[in-house]
């Protein structure tokens, strides 16, 4: 049950940790939001009152919050949060490799 809040954490922390290095957290927590802002409702409309998908209750940690698991939150939020965190490292590498002289 908890594997998957572990690999969420592994896979979130280091562009968590790029983002504080470069004061990037502005974009993080944007994205965190519009994750949540969108997300929710999307899945509350969706699972909930439509019935399009379901969670197995044995796999999941056990905390709902307003019909939807705790892990359905985190996805919304880390997700876009890899994203733009992987995002700004391409750009920084990109503009790297842009200044390099031939």
């Amino acid at each position: 049950m908890l594997e998957y809040l572990a690999v969420m954490l592994v896979f979130t922390l280091p562009f968590i940790t790029f983002a504080a290095y470069k004061k990037r957290f502005r974009a993080l927590i944007l994205a965190a939001v519009m994750g949540l802002v969108i997300g929710v409702p999307w899945d509350t409309i969706s699972a909930c009152y439509f019935h399009t998908w379901y969670w197995n209750k044995e796999t999941l940690v056990g905390v709902w919050i307003g019909g939807l698991p705790l892990e359905e939150y985190l996805f919304m939020v880390l997700v876009p949060m890899m994203l733009i965190g992987a995002s700004l490292i391409f750009k920084i590498e990109l503009h790297k490799q842009d200044e390099k002289p031939d």
